[in-house]
This record gives structure tokens, sequence and C-alpha cells, in this order.
């Protein structure tokens, strides 16, 4: 194409190169947490470091866990948080439980330890009729609105025990549901009550604890008591650790 007279083409300026981009190392802190092992009379048994994660935890770990066969090869895995730590199962045989202060939720399913006892939840809604109008047959429910259930060696349950009121009481010697040979359990230990929130476990000051199962992928937070197998550990926090300290820490 001509262009007109007295006037040049005009090319255009070339197009700016940008620079190739070279990715820094993270300066991300790395979340650490501790978990120290709680022996039978209180004393402090070791410490296991924990530094971001999945971490996993289990017989497989060695001594003294390699002796403990309540616990699983790789049992759990933990993964350090702002806030806590996170516990996923590695297997669903035996699971990980958390000591309770004060009360916390309680939902369908759910396990808890009280003394040598563990104990499973259940809700029991009102009865509701089939799509086609039909209404299964069953004794006449006097307002019963959960169940707990014994869990025996095995995972089985031999008891079941319907919650009905405004509480369900456990304990040695008092209580709905009451363990007078288990020394562990104290006379009035645990109770379970439902309001317009929900349905609550909740301790009463009992010697020895209530453990609630802690679910996969739940965070605990620092200070929790965590009973794995026969092993008691307290959670507690670490100082973060950047990478000019991790360097600091390198042998020459």
């Amino acid at each position: 194409m001509r262009q007109p007279p007295g006037r040049r083409p005009v090319t255009p300026p070339p197009a700016a190169v940008t620079p190739p981009v070279t990715a820094r190392p993270s300066s991300r802190p790395k979340l650490r947490a501790a978990l120290h092992l709680l022996r039978e009379d209180g004393s402090d048994g070791g410490t296991i470091d924990l530094e971001d994660g999945p971490i996993p935890f289990g017989r497989d770990s060695g001594s003294p866990f390699d002796q403990d066969f309540y616990l699983n090869p790789k049992h759990c895995a933990f993964t350090v948080e702002s806030e806590g730590v996170r516990v996923d199962d590695l297997s669903p045989v035996n699971g990980v439980y958390r000591k309770i202060e004060g009360r916390i939720e309680l939902q369908h399913g759910d396990t808890f330890r009280v003394g040598q006892e563990l104990l499973y939840y259940e809700d029991l809604p009102e009865a509701e009729a089939l799509a086609d109008g039909t209404e299964r047959m069953g004794s006449p429910n006097p307002g019963y609105w959960g169940r707990i259930s014994v869990i025996v060696d095995g995972g089985r349950a031999c008891e079941a025990v319907p919650i009905v009121g405004n509480e369900f009481i456990v304990g040695r010697e008092r209580g709905d549901l009451t363990f007078p040979t288990d020394g562990y359990v104290s006379s009035t230990h645990c109770r379970i009550g439902g309001d317009d929130d929900g349905v609550f476990l909740e301790d009463r000051g009992s010697s020895n604890g209530t453990y609630l199962r802690v679910r996969s992928g739940q965070c605990v937070p620092f200070g929790s008591l965590l009973l794995i197998g026969q092993q008691l550990f307290h959670v507690r926090e670490a100082e973060p650790l950047t990478r000019r300290s991790e360097q600091a820490l390198c042998p020459a």
C-alpha cells in the first residue's frame, strides 16, 4: 500500500521483553509443635517434635510405642497448624482421644472413654413413615432421644441404654449407667445433655477425665491431652523455625 506523499512508514517500537521470574525460596516460617509423653505417674516420658507435616505416628515409630498393641503400625498423622495440631486417622480401628474440658458437642456416632470403659453415642430421632405411608412397627417410645452403647473387646456392643429426659449420668456409684467395679470411673463421672443447640458431653470434675474420640481431620488446640493407644501426650506449641534460623542450626 502506497503511503501519502511526504510521509514515511511508521515502524512500531519493539515489544518490551519481560525478564524471566526466578522463584524465590519460601520464607514462610515452618510450623512446629511438640508431643510430650506423660507417664502414669505424671512424669515426663520424652518428646516427639513435629514440624509442618503430615507426620505419621504408630507402632512403627519405635520404642516405647512398638510394644503398645492398641496402636496400629501406622495409627494416625499429625499436621501442625497455627492454632494446634490436625489429627488424621490412618486406621479406623482404635482412634485418637482428646481429654475434654468443660463440655463439648456430641454427635451421632461419636465414641468416648470413661475410665476403662468405651461408650458409643447414637441419636434416636422421631420415627417417620415411609414414602408410601407405611409406619415401622416397634415398642412405644416414651421419649427416648439418644442411646449409649457399651463397647467390649472386639468392638462389639454388649449393652445399650436409652436416654430420656434432660440429662444422662455416667458414674461408678450413681447415674443412669454405672460401672461399680471400674476404679478409674468417678462416683459421678460425666453427663450427656441436650438443648436447642444440640447434644453435649460434659465432664463432672472426674479424677481421670473423659476422652472424646477425635474426628479425623479435626484440629486439636495447643494444651490438649491426647490418648493414643495407651500413651498420653500433652500437645504443646513450639516457636516457628524460620529459614534464617534453620540455616544457623545447620552444621558448617
